[in-house]
């Protein structure tokens, strides 16, 4: 929120004014899940492109799936306004998250998919530009100066 819409944290004195001042919107929550996912998947590539090589296969185990919900949802509720506090739902999601990334790795390596290396980067990129896209299209469109 800028302080150029006229609207300031003190002159919100109503309670649905303030609920819907703090309101972040879906597609900016749906934008931030799909950025993280493409970040992940950007980091894993290159983990495996210098562990084992180009060209190689990946596998895709249950830990690597659940380490990619972590980060989706990790995405979607570290989105606040600058003005906002932490709210309980937020607080319990990011626990949920972390606890996923732990949980990760108590899960056997089991094999439920192998694909290329190069698959791991083109869906990080893809998830990356679905992000962006949908985050653009929440920001305010400004009208033509005459």
């Amino acid at each position: 929120m800028s302080s150029a819409s006229g609207r300031s944290l003190k002159k919100l004195t109503s309670l649905e004014g303030r609920a819907s001042w703090r309101r972040v919107p879906a597609g900016i929550r749906i934008g931030g899940a799909f950025m993280a996912l493409g970040l992940v998947l950007l980091v894993f590539a290159a983990i495996e492109l210098f562990t084992s090589g180009l060209l190689r296969t990946f596998s895709i185990t249950p830990g690597f799936l659940m380490i990619l919900i972590a980060a989706i949802i990790l995405g979607a509720f570290a989105t606040t306004s600058k003005y906002e506090p932490s709210s309980k739902t937020q607080i319990i999601s990011l626990s949920v998250a972390v606890l996923m990334v732990i949980g990760s790795r108590l899960l056997p390596n089991v094999e439920l998919y192998v694909v290329e290396q190069f698959w791991l980067s083109a869906w990080g990129v893809a998830a990356l530009l679905c992000g962006l896209v949908i985050r653009r299209s929440q920001m305010p469109k400004s009208e033509p100066k005459k």
